[in-house]
Parts: C-alpha cells; structure tokens; sequence
C-alpha cells in the first residue's frame, strides 16, 4: 500500500434512526459540533452533520432521518440508509414507549444489503430527563435487543443536552470505524 492510500480520508455514513422527538437531531448537531439548542425543530426528510475523527484519517458523515412515519412509510429512506457503516437506533429514555418503533427502524436498515456487516448501536437519549421508574421499564426492553448480537452491538444511554455519555459513543464510532477497510 502506497503512502498516498494510507493517508486516504475514508468516510463512513452514520444514519441515526429513531422514533420522533426522541432527541436525535440535538444527538447529530453535538456530535459534530459540540452545541445544544434548546429550540431544534423536528427534522423535515433527512439532515447531514459532518465529524472529523482523531483516530485515523477518518470522516463521519451523520445522516439524521425524520422520525416521523409518513417518511418512513413512503419509502424515502430506502435507498438512503444504504451504505451506511453504522446504525444508530434511537428511543426516549424517559418516554418507554418510544422503543415501539425501533424494529421498524431495524427493518429500514435491512434494507442496506450489508446490514450484518455494519455497526449498531442502540442509543437511548434524554438521559438527563429519565425517572426511575422509566429506567425499571427500559431495562426488560433494551435486553430484547442485547441478546441478539445480530440486531445490535452495543447500547448506550446518553443526553445531548448534558452532554453525557457521547464521548463513549463516539469513541466507539472511531475506533470499530477505523477497523473497517472500505
């Protein structure tokens, strides 16, 4: 391998899926640029944030999808979530009953004819509005999903607000990222 392809920037699209309002636009705009708004509109098709990481000369491209299903029952995401190299699967920490539509979110990813091969995250954001008793609730929800490693290979429970436990996250991103040759 040359000097030339060794310094190559490799860019990896992240699509973060997820159920409305769940916090997921605030996740993207504090990963690539480390602020919180507290007045972020719902996302309208799909938004696009741009992370440089530090391990590697590596590029995150973050593809932010509406929630909403009128989006996703039409098909829009089909083909966009396709090439992507990682999966992150968003609910609301203090709303229990957002993790309805993370499988229909897995079924979108799918989509991408090398799901298996990329990385998934289950991602539960809001950590900083979580009450115990939303927590008691989580707990036999999120094992659902960390007993198939097929689905998903990791969680993390993170507040963009706060910014609480993104660090983890990208962390992870950049270096299971970096593992892979594209």
């Amino acid at each position: 391998m040359s000097d030339k392809e060794e310094t190559k920037t490799r860019i990896h699209k992240i699509a973060i899926l997820g159920t409305p309002r769940s916090g997921k636009t605030s996740l993207g705009v504090r990963m690539a640029k480390n602020e919180f708004k507290d007045d972020i509109r719902s996302t309208r098709g799909i938004d696009f944030h741009v992370v440089k990481a530090t391990i590697g000369p590596i590029t995150l491209q973050i593809w932010d999808y509406a929630g909403q299903s009128h989006y996703k029952d039409a098909g829009i995401f089909n083909d966009m979530v396709k090439g992507s190299s990682a999966y992150l699967f968003c609910y609301d920490t203090s709303n229990p009953s957002s993790m309805r539509q993370i499988d229909d979110w897995i079924e979108v990813a799918k989509l991408n004819k090398n799901f298996y091969q990329t990385k998934k995250y289950l991602v539960g954001l809001k950590a900083d509005a979580i009450d115990k008793a939303s927590a008691i609730g989580l707990t036999s929800l999120v094992k659902k999903y960390l007993n198939n490693p097929n689905l998903i290979d990791n969680h993390f429970i993170l507040s963009a607000k706060d910014d609480i436990g993104l660090d983890l996250l990208v962390t992870e991103l950049k270096e299971d990222l970096a593992k892979i040759i594209i």
